[in-house]
């Protein structure tokens, strides 16, 4: 309990029962807890005092528990934040784990779910922290772990800039720095954030081959569309081995995000590469996106 003095959490929630239901079962384990009842206040509150957490309620009047995630990840990056979600809404819950929230809890949920979350989400913070300064970590038996870096952030406005201009999916990749499957879930927090339509990301999908046909060294599928591009696998193999990039690769093939990720699970599924060879080049490809004022 005495290790959670100093862990300050802003408890943002329009409804008492909640607010004092919460800090009934926080400040007893040692959290310091405030309570604000709007997003509006809670970013009030943020701008003059820090905070390690904030646990905030998804449906409020005004500003949602989505538009308060969105203004932390972009202003306080260093602020964890837990969602609390009613169990109607769960896919609500994790489109905010997709834009930077640390978990969320579903309604109605008992003390131990609360702490626990409450405690994991603390010590993720912690890892991410040291992380991004590149300090070492032991666990608590001493045992040295790997902290893989956070998540990397990109502004959607300038992703909208970018795709708005014409520019393809081999230059969006190259650009932002990102693999293929960075991109296809950058594209899908856009769309679900509402900015674009996702038959506008058919669209864009519509104009290169969606999907590709692996050349088994001749061996032939039949049935073959003219229109998918024909890959040997051996050529592919050779150049992600050599450490060819994603943008690399779709450019030299001529295929989009979509038909790279297709070539990739059939190269691993016919066993001419394997999956721990695409999970090592793949190992920072997760990411959210948020909007910048």
């Amino acid at each position: 309990m005495g290790e959670n003095r100093q862990i300050r959490i802003l408890i943002v929630d329009d409804e008492p029962f909640i607010t004092q239901l919460l800090q009934r079962y926080l400040t007893p384990e040692g959290y310091e807890c405030r309570v604000v009842s709007s997003g509006e206040e809670a970013i009030k509150v943020l701008e003059s005092t820090s905070f390690h957490l904030v646990l905030a309620d998804i449906m409020m009047p005004g500003m949602s528990g989505i538009d308060l995630l969105t203004l932390i990840r972009t202003q306080y990056p260093d602020v964890a934040v837990l969602i609390v979600t009613a169990i109607d809404d769960r896919e609500t819950g994790v489109l905010a784990v997709e834009l930077g929230a640390y978990g969320y809890i579903i309604k109605p949920f008992e003390r131990n779910e609360i702490l626990i979350n409450v405690a994991n989400a603390i010590e993720r913070r912690r890892l991410a922290l040291l992380a991004r300064e590149g300090k070492g970590v032991k666990t608590s038996t001493g045992e040295q772990v790997t902290v893989r870096r956070p998540p990397i952030q990109v502004s959607a406005r300038k992703v909208l800039d970018l795709i708005n201009s014409g520019m393809d999916e081999a230059a969006l990749m190259g650009e932002l720095k990102l693999s293929a499957k960075a991109l296809h879930s950058l594209m899908d927090q856009v769309v679900a954030a509402g900015l674009l339509k996702q038959s506008e990301v058919d669209l864009r999908s519509s104009l290169s081959p969606g999907t590709v046909v692996v050349d088994l060294d001749q061996a032939k599928f039949p049935e073959i569309n003219k229109e998918k591009p024909i890959i040997s696998a051996t050529d592919a193999a050779q150049c992600i081995r050599s450490g060819m990039d994603d943008s690399a690769l779709m450019k030299r093939y001529g295929i989009s995000a979509k038909g790279l990720r297709s070539l990739l699970r059939k190269l691993v599924s016919s066993g001419v590469v394997e999956q721990s060879e695409l999970d090592k080049r793949m190992s920072e490809t997760h990411l959210w996106a948020v909007l910048e004022d």
